[in-house]
């Protein structure tokens, strides 16, 4: 006598509309939705993982940018955010801050950790690559160099980057396709727009260079680190 049985299998998806974990676990603990696409947690991270993690970020965010003031020659708040430099501090930021998280927590939040890293990274430097030659080729048209059309382009350019980070992501991540790719919808993009905010930077928006968004790159940056080390 056989017993038939049927069983749903996973479809790849070619989208990046998705998460990257797909477990019979909580599936997020978080009640508020900002909180829910912003860490993507499935249960709540332990104190001391929060800790490290913290610590991690803020020294990874640290080193790199005393290296560059004393490269310029000036106070750590005042240095010039170039590419180079968001590229660098956030990386530190990223790396460090996923060490501390997997150094102390579980065995199994290992791959999480490293993917969420790598998640925050081309989220961060995505956009950022492709803000200046957006913004070149909107001051050099006559037609696009207008406050309206460098706001769309601009904004465009945001979301762009950072929809290409997410798939990028999900293809570094798992490159058989055999997990649920990582959704980044309009929510996902609000709820990270903080990891793209050096990309603001190389607009050279008259109001934004007013902006004292400088400065805080450090903090945002090793605020990433500690999401990817916090994650699980």
């Amino acid at each position: 006598m056989f017993i038939q049985t049927t069983s749903k299998s996973y479809q790849p998806k070619t989208n990046v509309f998705s998460t990257f974990r797909n477990e019979p676990r909580i599936r997020n603990y978080y009640s508020c939705s900002t909180r829910t696409y912003r860490y993507h947690n499935v249960e709540k991270p332990n104190n001391n993982v929060k800790i490290a993690s913290a610590a991690g970020g803020l020294l990874g965010a640290f080193l790199p940018l005393m290296y560059f003031a004393r490269k310029q020659k000036v106070n750590p708040f005042k240095v010039h955010m170039g590419i180079k430099e968001m590229m660098g501090i956030s990386s530190g930021a990223i790396v460090l801050g996923t060490a501390s998280g997997i150094a102390t927590d579980k065995k199994r939040n290992v791959r999480p950790k490293i993917k969420e890293g790598i998640f925050q990274f081309l989220n961060a430097t995505i956009p950022l690559l492709s803000m200046p030659p957006i913004t070149e080729y909107m001051q050099n048209s006559p037609k696009l160099n207008n406050i309206p059309c460098r706001i769309l382009g601009t904004a465009a350019g945001l979301f762009g980057g950072m929809v290409v980070a997410a798939d990028l992501a999900n293809r570094i991540n798992d490159p058989k396709d055999i997990e649920p790719d990582r959704k980044l919808n309009y929510k996902d993009a609000l709820a990270n727009i903080d990891d793209a905010l050096g990309a603001l930077v190389l607009t050279k928006f008259p109001f934004i260079n007013k902006l004292p968004i400088e400065p805080i790159l450090p903090l945002v940056y090793a605020w990433c680190g500690y999401r990817a080390g916090q994650n699980n």
